[in-house]
């Protein structure tokens, strides 16, 4: 199974990336099938994916900068997760594990790997307050046809960092089309981004992941459990910021040092100078 990342132009994200499949190349080998989608066009994406020998697939997003509202496109790399189901590359995958890039492989993925699909895709759950939302229904255009979706109130979302996507039942019955209308119709309407935009259309038809395959370094058993380390909140360069002080606990320093053995001594000072 392929492990698929995304990733915009933001240079700290290509060292996020970088990190990312170093460590899973530690524990599954170089040829461990993995791709990164993109979308843009600048030198320095390409050069770099190119240097680390990461598989490309140049995509062109349906939910497009020129189609997302402007306070999108800070995070607008995070949206091509949503549209997997339809990239040329993965035509021929069943499914795939997307991961966001400021993951660390810190245990093997065989488990994961060998296990049963879920009917849709699987997620763990996020460790947060419980979500609330302004509407009670959220509808959309498809083909001249209007769709209803009811919304929980409060929602216990799921964590759109690690997602095992069954890209072959999203391409059934146009449920990636209806899912990509309601996207584009109602991204003004959600407060967290693609992860809203899947937890509000999918709702019950995700399938619960354990915890060890997304755990955050602040999560008290991260280090004796977690199989992949999500840097969700402050990113391992962070270590000086007000509002992330109460996140930089328990285990977060530890797999700090973990994640900058993994670069170069100039990608390590590049990164420790963004503290």
């Amino acid at each position: 199974m392929k492990t698929v990342f995304c990733i915009d132009d933001n240079p700290r994200y290509m060292l996020l990336l970088k990190v990312a499949v170093r460590s899973l190349r530690a524990l599954h080998g170089t040829g461990v099938p993995c791709l990164c989608v993109y979308a843009g066009d600048k030198a320095e994406v390409l050069e770099g994916l190119a240097r680390e020998n990461v598989p490309l697939a140049r995509y062109r997003p349906r939910l497009s900068r020129e189609l997302l509202p402007p306070e999108t496109h800070a995070s607008i790399g995070c949206f091509l997760k949503l549209e997997l189901a339809l990239v040329p590359e993965l035509a021929g995958d069943e499914a795939v594990l997307y991961c966001d890039s400021d993951v660390l492989f810190y245990r093997p993925l065989d488990e994961l790997f060998s296990g049963p699909l879920p009917p849709y895709m699987g997620m763990a759950r996020e460790h947060t307050a419980p979500f609330y939302h302004d509407h009670e229904t959220l509808s959309y255009t498809f083909r001249e046809r209007r769709y209803t979706v009811p919304m929980p109130f409060p929602i216990w979302t799921f964590s759109s960092g690690v997602v095992l996507f069954n890209l072959a039942r999203l391409r059934r019955r146009g449920l990636i089309d209806h899912f990509l209308a309601f996207s584009l119709q109602n991204v003004g309407s959600i407060g967290n981004l693609d992860q809203s935009l899947l937890n509000y259309f999918f709702g019950k038809r995700i399938t619960r992941l354990e915890g060890r395959w997304n755990r955050p370094p602040y999560q008290a058993d991260c280090l004796d459990t977690a199989h992949i380390v999500h840097f969700h909140g402050p990113k391992p360069w962070d270590v000086k910021s007000a509002w992330a002080r109460e996140l930089r606990i328990n285990h977060f320093e530890a797999l700090r040092r973990v994640w900058l053995d993994y670069l170069e001594p100039d990608e390590r000072a590049l990164a420790e100078s963004w503290g």
